[in-house]
């Protein structure tokens, strides 16, 4: 029968417990694409924009959670270090050039990006699960103009898994659904459509 030293049961004791609490986080959002070619919608040679605008319409700036599976009391809060604002117009104009949009063109429509909501959720044990859910509104007007072309919404989820309170795994997972919110919008027939018409 094998035997351990006291000391090394004890630390592989506390290598395999839960921590009692959880700090609040400030994470720095930075984009980079999550996902394959495969994924990345196309649109027609037509589409194209004269701008892109993006606004952070939540009232409340929290944009998560940590918590000690197991303790509702150890509860944290996640804010966001830099603009979120910034870091999702970084996403959405990737996205578009990826897509083969041309941007930027006189007379194009524009298309104008709401941030409805923002939610993260970091479940710590002896790792961490996150999870993010982002929603955001879409709609294309005239180079100048008032009148809608084309409205729509558009959510994005995804989910990631390590270390507790890393910053690169909340990155990931924001990035991500974003990324996939961004596809649901851009593959929508409705959309293509109204982006090689809007305005002419």
């Amino acid at each position: 029968m094998q035997r351990y030293s006291p000391l090394f049961s004890f630390l592989l004791l506390l290598a395999c417990s839960s921590p009692s609490s959880v700090a609040p986080i400030s994470v720095p959002l930075s984009y980079k694409t999550m996902l394959s070619p495969g994924e990345l919608p196309t649109v027609p040679q037509c589409a194209a924009l004269s701008g892109l605008d993006v606004e952070d319409a939540r009232g409340d700036k929290i944009i998560g959670k940590r918590f000690v599976e197991g303790k509702p009391s150890a509860v944290a809060s996640v804010t966001a270090s830099t603009d979120v604002a910034g870091w999702a117009k970084a996403g959405a104009g990737s996205m578009l050039k990826n897509a083969g949009m041309s941007t930027g063109k006189g007379g194009a429509p524009v298309l104008y990006l709401r941030i409805e909501h923002i939610h993260t959720s970091e479940n710590v044990l002896h790792r961490a699960g996150y999870e993010g859910r982002l929603v955001i509104s879409a709609e294309l007007r005239p180079a100048g103009g008032t009148t809608s072309c084309w409205q729509d919404r558009a959510e994005g989820f995804a989910e990631n898994y390590g270390y507790p309170g890393s910053v690169e795994n909340y990155q990931e997972t924001l990035n991500h659904a974003l990324d996939r919110a961004m596809v649901r919008l851009l593959s929508s027939p409705a959309f293509t459509k109204a982006v090689c018409g809007c305005g002419a």
